[in-house]
């Protein structure tokens, strides 16, 4: 795949989308998900201007971060370890997928360990009836999200909430999808900085109509895969 090419191609897509419900481009985040990316390509986008990037895996993490420039910014946006978020934090300004008590704690502790504080934080939730994704069930969230308003707000900074709606809805959007993404919109709202991460290469157009801040890229910037999961 041609990367420029690639790039311009779901920029001219958030535009549009943006264009179409009444949006500035500018009031949304684009984050790479380059999970199995080689630093190579990783580096010819950010080249190309592109800051944000995304990691699932935290051994992929760790080694893209320590080769390529420090004027990327990285998010991590897969499911979390605790004998990890420690050097997580050392590599990425924000963790996405927070989903429990133990590794708020950790989060909260670490932070005054490394002199990141407040970090950014989102909680994942886990959509209703999809069992194979990670996340805290939606009537979790705002205990959660109390907890750490009331104890931890000193050490860590709630964004708001990130979800990763079935595949289904990137390919039949019906009144199913339009309510859940409603929903995530309102309840994001409740959560901190109110800010919701929501919106994939399939369903991005959705995801903007329905109020996300920020959507997460993989394929249709990067393409297929090129390397196995290190």
């Amino acid at each position: 795949m041609d990367l420029q090419r690639s790039y311009i191609a779901i920029q001219e897509r958030i535009k549009k989308a943006c264009s179409d419900c009444g949006r500035s481009p500018d009031s949304l985040k684009l984050i790479v998900a380059s999970k199995t990316q080689s630093v190579e390509r990783i580096a010819q986008l950010h080249h190309l201007g592109q800051i944000f990037f995304g990691e699932n895996y935290a051994q992929e993490l760790f080694a893209k971060a320590g080769a390529l420039p420090p004027s990327i910014k990285w998010s991590f946006i897969g499911q979390l370890q605790s004998n990890k978020i420690k050097r997580i934090m050392t590599y990425a300004e924000e963790i996405q997928t927070l989903a429990s008590l133990k590794h708020l704690e950790l989060i909260a502790r670490y932070a005054e360990e490394l002199g990141k504080i407040p970090y950014p934080v989102f909680i994942e939730v886990k959509i209703p009836g999809d069992q194979n994704k990670g996340g805290l069930p939606l009537q979790e969230l705002i205990v959660l999200a109390n907890t750490i308003q009331e104890n931890f707000a000193s050490s860590v900074q709630l964004k708001g909430i990130m979800a990763i709606p079935p595949q289904r809805f990137a390919e039949t959007w019906d009144e199913e999808a339009e309510e859940l993404y409603g929903e995530l919109r309102r309840l994001a709202n409740l959560v901190g900085e109110g800010k919701l991460s929501l919106g994939m290469s399939g369903d991005l157009e959705h995801a903007i109509r329905c109020g996300s801040d920020i959507v997460r890229i993989g394929s249709a910037v990067m393409g297929t895969r090129t390397t196995k999961r290190g």
